[in-house]
């Protein structure tokens, strides 16, 4: 098992044949942030959404958790699937596992998706959200999932109801995992030889409404070869927000790699 991950994580896998997809989620969400994703993409492949540690149905997060640590267990999951190749996706927190993955395991990894991050040699967003944690506890989470989509998106019921939806799988052990997993977030954030060695096809989708936008562009050139996509006035939760366009940026990307199956569908956009 990974380290300070007490037990294996929970995943939703759907579709029964295809190359393996997996699903890594920001905090302080869960593995249902990707429900528009799993829905379309599992016409075609087996994709697997998880529920890292200290979230969703899975386990608590001890104290010392690491990024990596997070990794190892999501390769755990899909060891369970195949030993063979996978294609990630990852969101904020999810896209920085997403990247350890890729970098431990380069060879099982064609294609990475990430989205709602960028590049960030200091992390002093995560120590502030750690610490409000600590003072507001678990009602913040609320407004922490709501604070991922854009102002406009916010007032939406469907944006509302997805907010309270997360939230009604806390725990006693969550606000303690969400803040053991921002204290992992915060530590030593990777040098610049970690981003140059991700040399597998990668594409960065990015709203511009996130705050993490222009560090988004940064971590396209940072990331040798990378793919650089926009969506307009989307915020962290791009996939949620304006799930076709996401989804026809991935398309569009894995086709051309030889790794959509038959013709793609046209996109919406």
């Amino acid at each position: 098992m990974a380290r300070h991950i007490p037990g294996p994580l929970y995943f939703d896998q759907h579709g029964t044949q295809g190359l393996p997809m997996i699903f890594l989620h920001s905090t302080p969400d869960d593995h249902r942030l990707w429900m528009y994703q799993t829905a379309r993409f599992s016409s075609w492949f087996r994709t697997i959404a998880v529920d890292l540690a200290g979230y969703g149905r899975s386990g608590p997060a001890q104290k010392g958790l690491s990024v990596p640590d997070q990794a190892d267990a999501a390769w755990e999951v899909v060891d369970q699937i195949s030993t063979g190749k996978v294609i990630i996706h990852g969101n904020s927190m999810g896209s920085m596992v997403a990247m350890q993955m890729a970098h431990k395991q380069p060879a099982r990894v064609p294609a990475l998706i990430l989205s709602g991050t960028g590049y960030l040699p200091t992390r002093d967003a995560m120590k502030v959200w750690a610490k409000r944690y600590a003072e507001e506890g678990l009602e913040l989470r609320y407004k922490q999932c709501l604070d991922h989509f854009s102002p406009p998106a916010q007032q939406l019921p469907h944006v509302q109801y997805y907010a309270r939806m997360v939230c009604e799988l806390n725990n006693p052990s969550t606000v303690g995992s969400i803040i053991a997993m921002n204290e992992a977030l915060a530590r030593d954030p990777e040098p610049d030889s970690f981003f140059r060695e991700l040399t597998m096809p990668t594409i960065i989708i990015s709203g511009t409404a996130d705050r993490n936008h222009a560090a988004a562009r940064e971590l396209h050139q940072h990331i040798p070869g990378s793919i650089f996509k926009e969506v307009p006035n989307a915020g962290h939760a791009v996939m949620q927000e304006a799930p076709w366009l996401y989804d026809d940026y991935c398309i569009e990307f894995l086709a051309k790699l030889g790794l959509w199956p038959g013709e793609p569908p046209q996109p919406v956009r």
